[in-house]
């Protein structure tokens, strides 16, 4: 896949997870006024809105390693390495991550 494509299909990526993660931040928002059990969708949204920004990370992080010469690249290991790079940021997220979902959370429930 030449870089050009990739990095079309990276923004691509990377403007439908913000969409969505965008939609889900401002239904739990809005769910705030309305439902007292709005905390757990609050931190859901954002552990999700974390993942996609440490997936975006570490995808071009693996971007700067120089691919090895030994086996020639195929779709199937794109494939496999970017649902690990994802899996790899989901669990960052819920573990804490680097911050930024607590900061998102606290944002939204008022800056406590």
């Amino acid at each position: 896949m030449s870089d050009f494509n990739l990095l079309a299909t990276d923004a691509t990526v990377f403007k439908l997870g913000t969409a969505s993660a965008d939609r889900t931040l401002s239904a739990a928002q809005s769910g705030v006024r309305r439902d007292s059990h709005s905390d757990a969708d609050l931190e859901k949204a954002s552990e999700q809105f974390e993942s996609l920004l440490l997936n975006f990370m570490i995808r071009e992080m693996r971007a700067t390693v120089p691919e090895s010469t030994l086996l020639p690249p195929s779709m199937t290991e794109e494939i496999f390495t970017g649902m690990l790079d994802e899996q790899i940021a989901g669990e960052m997220a819920q573990n804490g991550g680097i911050g930024i979902s607590r900061m998102i959370f606290n944002q939204l429930k008022g800056g406590k």
